[in-house]
């Protein structure tokens, strides 16, 4: 056994009024970690429809169109979202209480940094930093210029969960690409001994000139100034 945090789910059917009725998979979702993170989703057909945001004291819907009815249960949802932490940190008390010595669960990131747009010099553009595949949901991103930390512009996307029971989760930054300015993104993690970090920069625009083009090209203009050459030799000949 691998003990790591506790999730407790609640399954319900909903069903949905529109041109042809249909039914949806309805999940309340709770967990809280061995670091300190602690979720409240609610998940319509395995989408996240809401969820409680702890640093502003409310639940975000994250789909739009609501029926009028749900915004206004708003407080009451919190109240519940709030209620579940203290509830599944005794669950999870009680579990390392049964099993002491189980280890605990960490799986590392993986990461990759890539561009919104082509890189261009002086065009804003955005860089996007993936951590992928981690366990548990407990992750710090980093971004540099040129060695130097960057805040502004930056901005942290949620977790979002993976198939396999792992996270993945996406920092973004802002920037104006310059030649020869690096920008990184490093990521801390429990799982990892030390920062990973991936750097990108502007690559060099390669000539729209193919050598084999280049080559005609210096051919033709050689051959035209021999053929010049050879008339104007032969208007010069004496007569």
């Amino acid at each position: 056994m691998t003990l790591s945090g506790i999730i407790l789910i609640v399954f319900s059917g909903a069903v949905y009024a529109s041109a042809a009725t249909s039914i949806h998979d309805f999940h309340y979702i709770y967990g809280c970690y061995e670091y300190g993170e602690v979720r409240v989703d609610v998940l319509v057909d395995d989408e996240v429809a809401a969820y409680a945001d702890f640093s502003k004291d409310e639940v975000v819907f994250a789909i739009p169109h609501l029926p009028q009815s749900v915004p206004r249960l708003k407080k009451e949802a919190y109240a519940l979202a709030k209620a579940s932490i203290a509830h599944c940190h005794s669950v999870l008390s009680k579990a390392r209480k049964a099993d002491p010595g189980a280890p605990i669960r960490q799986d590392a990131p993986d990461i990759s940094i890539y561009s919104r747009y082509e890189g261009e010099d002086g065009v804003v553009n955005t860089l996007f930093c993936l951590a992928n595949h981690f366990y548990p949901p407990s992750i710090n991103f980093t971004w540099t210029k040129n060695g130097v930390e960057v805040t502004e512009g930056v901005s942290n996307l949620r977790y979002r969960h993976n198939g396999d029971g792992t996270f993945h989760r996406i920092s973004t930054l802002s920037f104006t690409p310059r030649e020869g300015d690096v920008h990184s993104c490093s990521v801390e993690h429990p799982s990892l001994h030390r920062p990973l970090a991936r750097s990108w920069e502007l690559k060099e625009r390669q000539s729209s000139v193919s050598p084999a083009a280049g080559f005609f090209g210096v051919s033709l203009v050689l051959c035209l100034m021999g053929i010049g050459a050879g008339a104007f030799l032969f208007t010069k000949q004496p007569n």
